[in-house]
């Protein structure tokens, strides 16, 4: 995972899917009950969680907190929790062909139930997802599909500069600045051209040949991200960013190259990556969100800054609406 000072994050990378209806437990109340894969030793399972048992653990896999003011974790806890619950909830027919809601990797959202004996923020994860219970993000008469991400580098991007398709108002990209101005962080890396051309060799839709020559920066979003870039090789091609970006982080580990917010430089035999921030750029910035959150922003102001136009609903009045 990513650390960086305010959070860690390293999924909800993947565009928007489908919507399904919650399953219904049983009981006082009728919990709404997600039906979610893990793995359990070698193997898989699909386990029914109620969904605030499921946010709790979710929150605590997407956020690593540092030491800081409990009231301050405490409002972090809160905007997370209502950003799991909405995007498990905008989600959930994401493997409804694979008989299961949503799945427990970077694919869907982190999901690791042990970290709720593990981890010293449990009970704080777990007054989180009590205090927003129900409570999530609404747009257009459906939950606001709330991606997010632990670093924008200083900008987010709209959901349409790096994925296809139309991208929600909410999604827009904007200027995380103000407080967030010191809360962003730069990195570099650097790999020799023929470990990279083999790593490029290694997905069909990279896969540049004998050589290496070149990488271009062929196209740049608002904020400055690559949208797509040309390698040139024995083959020459465009890729989009993120594809880049994944085909690398699979090759050499997550925190290669953290964003697609980079510059490249060759020198000699070695191409040199200096970038910002870490992660797809789109939505919540959490970076940024935790200084705000330390400059005195209560969680529906930072939710309001970094989804535009979206309102906190509970899940019992958005379903009879």
């Amino acid at each position: 995972m990513c650390a960086i000072a305010a959070a860690v994050l390293v999924s909800a990378c993947v565009a928007p899917a489908g919507r399904m209806p919650l399953t219904a437990g049983t009981g006082a109340g009728r919990t709404p009950v997600l039906r979610v894969q893990v793995r359990e030793g070698t193997g898989l399972a699909v386990r029914r969680v109620p969904i605030e048992e499921y946010v709790a653990a979710a929150l605590l896999s997407e956020v690593d907190p540092p030491e800081a003011d409990p009231r301050e974790i405490e409002a972090m806890f809160e905007v997370q929790a209502i950003i799991a619950r909405t995007y498990a909830v905008s989600e959930r027919g994401r493997h409804a062909r694979e008989g299961f809601d949503l799945c427990s990797t970077t694919h869907c959202q982190l999901y690791e139930p042990a970290r709720l004996r593990t981890s010293k923020w449990s009970a704080l994860a777990r007054e989180a997802a009590q205090r927003t219970a129900g409570r999530v993000l609404w747009y257009g008469g459906a939950a606001a599909h709330a991606v997010f991400h632990a670093d924008c580098g200083g900008h987010t991007s709209s959901a349409g500069d790096v994925w296809t398709g139309a991208a929600p108002p909410y999604l827009r990209g904007l200027a995380d600045g103000g407080p967030a101005n010191g809360a962003h962080v730069r990195w570099t890396f650097a790999a020799r051209a023929d470990t990279l051309r083999d790593a490029l060799n290694g997905d069909s839709r990279t896969r540049v040949g004998k050589r290496l020559d070149r990488i271009d920066v062929s196209a740049r979003d608002s904020a400055g991200r690559a949208q797509r870039l040309t390698l040139h090789g024995a083959r020459t091609l465009v890729v989009r960013g993120e594809v880049f970006r994944e085909i690398l982080a699979h090759a050499f580990g997550v925190k290669s190259l953290r964003s697609t917010l980079f510059e490249i430089h060759r020198r000699r035999e070695t191409f040199e990556f200096t970038g910002r921030g870490y992660g797809h750029g789109v939505g919540l910035c959490q970076a940024g969100a935790f200084a705000r959150i330390k400059a005195g922003a209560t969680p529906a102001q930072v939710l309001a800054f970094y989804y535009p136009g979206t309102t906190l609903r509970s899940l019992s009045s958005a379903s009879t609406n």
